[in-house]
């Protein structure tokens, strides 16, 4: 396994990522991405390495997944190494099937930081790269990282990302802020194009990445993408070509992520999650604002469903039709 990512750089094989997100990755999410582009490579949701080693109950609900979202990638955080390589340890069980580790070395939150977890490791590097050693020396996993471009501007990311790379990362992730900055202001690439001249392991770009075409015009000298915002309710993000759904595809995907939801998370709090969704899957439908009240209010897989089935009677006779080309016209309403 641990020769994943050079098999692919053998391949030649151009890699497309599903970010982690907090609140949003969770195992639906990454189907509802993998059903339109079964080609993205998706990492989970961001786990405490401290709370898979002493919560069964946890990893048993984050790690296992279905057959479609392989290979799943686990991303874990935390600042103790020892920790880490527990943790590994129970990531790695086969009855769980996890590809690989990443490590969360890129989280601004201040609550992380101030924890000394996340982007802070950019300013405790040697516990960085104790990690990462530690890691590789517990699990036959590979081993990533992601990160950015700096903490706060003051530190060398080529120097930074070849202590990773000599403590045996596989490959790294570069979102092109700056932790101080968090998601303000614009993503930088030019470190980013820098690094990958000075290290040998494959360098994924990050960071205000609209879809696959865009990356087109960004990737230069880097190996692969990885979009995070930008996959929001648009799984075709990571098509080529600028893919606009049509309407019968966006009810389509609302209806799955709906059903994947509630399967994987019970009824009420699955409902209750979807409603973040629904609206935002559809906001270049013209009519959307007539359903937005009921979408977001659901309570129930069948609520979600009533909603989405009116639509496509209203409007049976445009479901080829593509809103996000203006292809259906906004009427007058009664």
């Amino acid at each position: 396994m641990k020769d994943f990512w050079e098999k692919q750089i053998i391949k030649q094989w151009k890699l497309c990522f599903l970010a982690p997100m907090d609140g949003y990755g969770d195992s639906a999410y990454r189907q509802a991405m993998k059903r339109i582009a079964p080609h993205v490579i998706c990492i989970s949701e961001f786990y405490s390495a401290d709370g898979l080693v002493h919560s069964k109950f946890l990893a048993d609900s984050v790690l296992p997944h279905q057959k479609m979202e392989d290979p799943l990638i686990i991303q874990i955080f935390w600042k103790d190494p020892e920790n880490f390589a527990k943790a590994a340890k129970i990531i790695e069980q086969s009855k769980y099937n996890i590809a690989w580790i990443d490590v969360n070395m890129w989280c601004p939150a201040k609550k992380v930081v101030r924890s000394w977890h996340g982007s802070s490791l950019l300013i405790n590097q040697d516990i960085a790269f104790e990690i990462i050693d530690k890691l590789n020396k517990a699990t036959k996993l590979p081993i990533s990282v992601k990160t950015r471009r700096s903490f706060d501007g003051n530190q060398n990311l080529v120097q930074f990302v070849k202590g990773l790379e000599n403590a045996w990362a596989k490959l790294i992730t570069i979102h092109g802020r700056t932790a101080k900055q968090a998601y303000t202001g614009d993503a930088d690439f030019t470190d980013i194009y820098e690094l990958k001249r000075n290290v040998n392991i494959p360098v994924i770009c990050n960071g205000d990445i609209k879809n696959y075409d865009d990356w087109m015009s960004k990737i230069q000298n880097l190996d692969w993408f990885m979009i995070w915002r930008a996959s929001f309710w648009n799984p075709w993000c990571f098509l080529p070509g600028e893919y606009h759904p049509t309407l019968w595809e966006m009810l389509s995907a609302m209806e799955f992520h709906a059903e994947e939801l509630v399967k994987t998370k019970w009824e009420r709090k699955g409902s209750l999650e979807i409603r973040k969704h629904l609206v935002q899957y559809i906001k270049s439908f013209p009519w959307v604002k007539v359903y937005r009240k009921r979408l977001v209010t659901t309570e129930s897989f069948e609520n979600s469903q009533q909603v989405i089935n009116e639509i496509r009677e209203t409007f049976k006779n445009d479901l080829d039709k593509k809103p996000g080309l203006w292809e259906i016209d906004k009427k007058e309403e009664n």
